[in-house]
C-alpha cells in the first residue's frame, strides 16, 4: 500500500542516494570526473561580462578551453579552483558559441570578492541538490495523516473503474469539434477523448510511439476549456513533454495563447511559434506566476509547469479542476502525486512500455519504483491509441510485434523511397538490416563506431540530410567513441559533424529520424550476461528502434547475442528470427 510514511521514505532514500553518488563522483580526480563527461576542467571567468538575469540574479561567463561534458541548460554546478577553497553555486543558463557558458549565480551564493577567481584555471562540476526543505517537505505537510486518505482515497491503492457522465453529451460534442476544427480521428483517439471528457475522476491513456498522444491531449485540454470551462494545469517529467503539449495545442488552436502560459526559467521555455493570417503566436513563458490571479480567474486557462512548482514561489497555491500528466510512463507515483491533489480529474498519458522514471535509490520498495502509469493501468481504465504515423509499415510491424503483442499497426503501407538502391545496407525498400560486428569488448567498440561512421558518410553521399540519421548506444561512453570517429572522418564537413546525433537512448526519448542506427556494443559474453537487464532492457531497446521512420540499422556481436538466456529475453530472440530483417 502506498501511504504518507513510504512516500516520505521515498524522498529520504533518494536524497540520500543522490548525496552519496555525488560524494562518489567528487573523490574522482578532476581528469576522470572530465572523462566521464561529468565536469569542464580548464575554466576561465570572463572578467569584463557582468549582467542580471530575468530573476535579478547575478549572471557571470566563463569560457571552456575545451567542453566534452554532459551539462545542459538548467544544470546545477559549482564553479571553484582546483584547490574548492573558493567555489560559486550557479546555474547553467546557455552555451554561447564554442566555449562560452553563462551562468546564473543567486545573490547570496555572489561572492564579496570575485577577483579571487580571475586569471585561474577553474572547475565546473555537478552540484548536489536537495529539495527537501523547499518542495518535498512541503508537499508532505499538505498530505492528511490518514494512511490511505489522499487524492480520492488514494485512486493508487485501490484502481477503481473510472466513474464516467454523460458520455453521449461528450461524443456529441467532440463531433462538433473535429467540424469545426477540420480534423480527422482515429478510432481509438476518439475513444481516448470521450473517455477522458467523460471520466469524473480520472482515465489513462496509453500512447505507444508515434501514435499522435500530444494531439490526442490537445484536443482534451480544448475540451476541457471550451466545453466544460475547467482550468486545466499540465505537467510532466521535464520541461520538454510539457512544451511538446502546449506546443501541439497552439498549433492546434493558435487563439488560445491568450490562455495559456509556461511556468519556469526563460532556458525551458517553449520555442514554438504559430503563424496565422500574417500573425505569430507563440506561448508566454514566466518564472513565477500570480497564483492569486489565476486561482480567481472568470475565464479558465491551461497552464504547464513541472509538478515542483506547485510547491515553490513560482506556482505555490495553485489548484485546478483537471490535471494532464504527460509522459507519465516516466513519472514516478510520488511526483505525480504532487499534481493530483490540486486537482479534482486526472488524465495521465503515456506509454509503460518505453523508458521508466529514473530512480537512485536501491531500497526504495518495488510499489514505488514502476511509474504512476504503470502503477494504475488495468484492462478497464485505459484506452491504447493503436497506429503510429510515424514508422514505415515493416519498421512499425517489428516494434509491434516485439513490444505490443502485435496490437500496435502502422498509418503507412510500404516502405520509405528516399534511397533506393541495389546495398541492403542503405536500400529504404529493406527498412531493417542487422550488421555483425566481431568485436569483445564491454562499452565501448571501436570496430563498431568506424563501421557506423563509414555508413553515415554513403549516407549523406546517397542524399541523405546530416539532420536526418542518429546513432544510438546503451552506453554513453560508446556513443562518445561513435562521435570521435564522426569528428575524424574525412567525408563529412563541420556543419554535418554537428547534425548528425549520437546519444545515450534516453537522450531520444519524443524524438524521430529518417534513420537510426543503433550500437550494441558488447560483445564479451560473461559482461553481457552480467549487464543483460540493462544492455538488452525492452523498454530501452523499444526507445530506441521506434525512433526510425525509414531505415533501422542493429550494430552488434550477433553470435553472442544468441547466447543470451531466450527463456530470460524473449524479445532479443525474436528480433533476431523476425521476418521484417535482413543480416547484411
Amino acid at each position: 500500500m502506498i501511504t504518507r510514511k513510504n512516500i516520505s521514505r521515498y524522498f529520504d532514500l533518494e536524497a540520500d542516494a543522490a548525496y552519496d553518488n555525488w560524494q562518489a563522483m567528487m573523490s574522482l580526480p578532476v581528469r576522470d570526473r572530465v572523462h566521464k563527461r561529468i565536469a569542464i576542467d580548464n575554466v576561465f571567468l570572463d572578467e569584463d561580462y557582468r549582467k542580471t538575469s530575468d530573476n535579478d540574479y547575478e549572471l557571470i561567463k566563463v569560457r571552456a578551453v575545451t567542453n566534452l561534458s554532459d551539462f545542459k541548460e538548467g544544470d546545477p554546478l559549482v564553479l571553484h579552483d582546483k584547490d574548492s577553497f573558493n567555489e560559486i553555486e550557479c546555474t547553467l543558463v546557455k552555451f554561447e558559441g564554442d566555449t562560452g557558458i553563462i551562468l546564473e549565480v543567486f545573490p547570496l551564493n555572489m561572492p564579496e570578492d570575485l577577483k579571487l577567481f580571475y586569471g585561474i584555471p577553474l572547475v565546473l562540476d555537478k552540484a548536489l541538490v536537495d529539495l527537501s526543505d523547499y518542495v518535498y517537505d512541503p508537499f508532505l505537510d499538505s498530505l492528511p495523516d490518514a494512511q490511505d486518505i489522499y487524492w480520492r482515497r488514494m485512486i493508487l491503492n485501490t484502481k477503481p473503474r473510472p466513474a464516467f457522465k454523460n458520455i453521449d453529451d461528450c461524443a456529441e460534442q467532440l463531433q462538433d469539434t473535429i467540424k469545426r476544427l477540420k480534423v480527422k480521428l482515429l478510432p481509438q483517439q476518439e475513444k481516448a477523448i470521450i473517455g477522458s471528457m467523460a471520466a469524473k475522476d480520472y482515465y489513462l491513456i496509453q500512447g505507444p510511439p508515434g501514435t499522435g498522444k500530444s494531439f490526442v491531449l490537445a484536443l482534451i485540454i480544448i475540451e476541457e476549456i471550451v466545453y466544460f470551462n475547467h482550468n486545466v494545469i499540465v505537467v510532466g517529467p521535464n520541461h520538454m513533454a510539457i512544451n511538446n503539449v502546449l506546443g501541439q495545442l497552439l498549433k492546434m488552436v493558435p487563439r488560445i495563447q491568450e490562455f495559456m502560459i509556461k511556468v519556469g526559467q526563460p532556458y525551458n521555455a517553449p520555442q514554438i511559434t504559430v503563424m496565422r493570417k500574417g500573425k505569430i503566436y507563440r506561448i508566454e513563458n514566466i518564472p513565477y506566476l500570480d497564483v492569486s490571479k489565476a486561482n480567481n480567474a472568470d475565464d479558465a486557462w491551461v497552464i504547464g509547469m513541472t509538478p515542483h512548482s506547485l510547491y515553490t514561489r513560482r506556482a505555490r497555491g495553485l489548484e485546478c479542476d483537471t490535471l494532464i500528466i504527460d509522459e507519465a510512463g516516466q513519472m514516478t507515483i510520488p511526483l505525480a502525486l504532487m499534481g493530483m491533489i490540486k486537482a479534482n480529474k486526472v488524465i495521465l498519458a503515456g506509454d509503460h512500455k518505453q523508458l521508466p522514471p529514473i530512480i537512485t535509490a536501491d531500497k526504495v520498495e518495488d510499489e514505488l519504483k514502476q511509474s504512476v502509469f504503470q502503477a494504475l493501468i488495468t484492462k478497464d481504465n485505459c484506452t491504447m491509441l493503436d497506429v503510429s504515423f510515424r514508422m514505415c509499415e515493416p519498421i512499425c510491424r517489428f516494434v509491434s510485434d516485439l513490444f505490443y503483442d502485435s496490437k500496435v499497426k502502422p498509418y503507412k503501407k510500404g516502405c520509405g523511397d528516399l534511397i533506393v538502391c541495389d546495398d541492403p545496407l542503405y536500400d529504404f525498400e529493406t527498412p531493417i538490416v542487422i550488421h555483425h560486428v566481431a568485436d569483445y569488448g564491454e562499452q565501448t567498440s571501436d570496430k563498431e563506431a568506424r563501421f557506423i561512421a563509414n555508413t553515415i558518410a554513403r549516407f549523406i553521399e546517397k542524399g541523405l540530410p546530416a539532420d536526418e540519421i542518429a546513432v544510438l548506444s546503451p552506453f554513453r561512453a560508446q556513443a562518445a567513441n561513435i562521435k570521435r570517429h564522426i569528428r575524424r572522418h574525412p567525408l563529412f564537413t563541420v556543419r554535418q559533424r554537428n547534425l548528425i546525433v549520437a546519444d545515450t537512448i534516453d537522450k531520444m526519448q519524443g524524438q524521430e529520424r529518417e534513420v537510426i542506427i543503433y550500437s550494441l556494443v558488447s560483445g564479451d559474453l560473461n559482461y553481457m550476461r552480467e549487464m543483460a537487464d540493462f544492455l538488452y532492457n525492452p523498454n530501452k531497446m523499444n526507445v530506441a528502434f521506434s525512433r526510425a521512420k525509414s531505415k533501422l540499422i542493429i550494430v552488434g556481436n550477433l553470435n553472442q547475442i544468441r547466447r543470451i538466456s531466450e527463456s530470460d529475453y524473449p524479445h532479443l530472440h525474436r528480433m533476431l528470427k523476425s521476418k521484417y530483417i535482413e543480416y547484411v
